[in-house]
């Protein structure tokens, strides 16, 4: 009786241990496919961030001839990544799948993987054939992908001229990059025999649809990219050296861009805008910009926004006709004195710009914020991070960017940015002429300042 109960109590435990080990697989595989399980849901969470609609940088919708020729290479690209990835994997899970450790067949009494001798594979210890077409394969796969894209790339660098059958001047641009905003010099006959710019604007680069238009990128300070992915690649505006590039579109709309090269604590913040325009409209564009203010009289209801502007502002900002400095920070009557002589621009071996020198008139201390004569006909401020229309996209995308200053503004966010700019914009460094400092300006003269800058039309 002692040994039976023995016997039975030993029976027990031995089930309990049994259970206990497939409650334990049991919780092991649940662990693993929870696992998995989980990454796969963040993958297709990934795979769905991919999917925005009218996205501001979407390098998948594109709106100029170069940015299409980009895409038009890429996409093949991916399909034959696709394609190769596929293939790998399946190859992977096939393997795995067919080889994978089985259970032990019944009345064996050792364990080798579950396999009998007759099923074991066949161990391989290298394979000459193998070997040679998974490296000849993929040699011939990149060869040709590389083949595809000489061609492209060569022509994604032409800096030819704008079509002389353009029914205005040859526009070409000086695109300045600086700690954090860019700026644009414009030269409505060509930079070729100029001595100055034209014009000078911040932030929003205007350019006629359908039109090349060269441009030269350059930079105050440090290294900067710049980057419209729906129009082209990026170009890097390197100090010391003028890169000549040519951007166009096909689209009537504004383009959203941003520098792509780290530059400092407020990069992420250094945005601007391309605005096409329709050939009637960039000509009224230009006219305007031409155009210079005179100063309010004082019986004008902006004339006291306007001193408060002198006093405050025009240390750093100017508006032609009002308020000038030249390259030390001094009034002057020459309103383009602080962008310099195109000759700074130029190699002097050859007179070309392709490798000019650009040593910066306008440093970073005097005159270098951005230009304001016609403040508010731009859709945004603030290195374009902030908005001046609310609905500045959509009618843009219109064709009515023209009628941006007739629209309501973004008061409250001005006034904030009035208030306190380096809140508002965070990682500025006003200390080191590196973004606009706090003005501590009561209400009243916020008020009066926002009056007076929506005028700028």
């Amino acid at each position: 009786m002692t040994f039976s109960k023995l016997g039975h109590t030993s029976q027990i435990k031995q089930n309990l241990k049994q259970r206990h080990l497939k409650d334990t697989d049991m919780q092991i595989s649940s662990k693993k496919y929870l696992k998995w399980t989980i990454f796969f849901t963040a993958f297709a969470l990934l795979l769905v961030t991919g999917c925005a609609s009218n996205a501001p940088l979407d390098t998948l919708d594109p709106a100029g001839r170069k940015s299409s020729g980009i895409s038009d290479l890429i996409n093949p690209i991916f399909i034959i990544a696709g394609i190769v990835f596929i293939f790998i994997q399946g190859a992977v899970l096939f393997i795995g799948w067919k080889y994978r450790v089985k259970a032990p067949q019944e009345n064996e009494e050792s364990f080798d993987g579950g396999y009998t001798d007759e099923e074991f594979p066949e161990q391989v210890h290298g394979h000459f054939a193998a070997e040679i077409g998974w490296t000849i394969g993929p040699t011939i796969l990149m060869a040709a992908i590389a083949l595809f894209s000489v061609g492209f790339l060569l022509n994604l660098d032409d800096v030819d001229a704008a079509p002389e059958e353009a029914n205005y001047p040859e526009v070409e641009v000086i695109v300045v990059g600086q700690q954090w905003w860019w700026e644009y010099h414009y030269y409505l006959d060509g930079i070729e025999g100029a001595s100055q710019p034209d014009f000078v604007t911040a932030n929003e680069i205007v350019i006629p649809v359908n039109q090349d238009v060269r441009i030269y990128t350059t930079s105050r300070d440090v290294i900067h990219s710049f980057w419209i992915p729906r129009l082209n690649g990026k170009k890097d505006a390197v100090p010391g050296r003028t890169t000549p590039w040519v951007i166009q579109s096909n689209e009537i709309g504004r383009f959203a861009g941003q520098c792509t090269e780290f530059c400092g604590l407020s990069h992420a913040y250094m945005r601007m805008y391309t605005v096409s325009l329709s050939e009637t409209d960039f000509l009224a564009w230009v006219a305007n910009q031409l155009t210079i203010r005179d100063p309010l009289p004082e019986d004008d209801p902006n004339y006291e926004g306007e001193q408060l502007f002198i006093s405050n502002c025009s240390r750093c900002h100017v508006v032609n006709g009002v308020t000038e400095r030249d390259v030390n920070g001094t009034i002057t009557s020459d309103s383009m004195a602080m962008y310099g002589n195109i000759e700074e621009f130029r190699n002097h071996s050859d007179g070309t710009l392709s490798q000019g020198k650009y040593t910066g008139a306008a440093n970073l201390t005097s005159g270098a914020a951005p230009n304001l004569t016609h403040f508010a006909t731009r859709s945004s401020y603030s290195g374009s991070f902030f908005e001046l229309y609310p609905g500045a996209q959509e009618i843009a995308d219109q064709g009515n960017y023209l009628g941006l200053p007739g629209s309501d503004y973004a008061r409250g966010t001005l006034e904030a940015w009035l208030r306190n700019s380096p809140k508002e914009k965070p990682n500025a460094q006003p200390e080191q002429a590196r973004g606009m400092p706090n003005l501590n300006l009561s209400e009243a003269q916020i008020d009066l300042l926002v009056d007076y800058l929506v005028t700028l039309d």
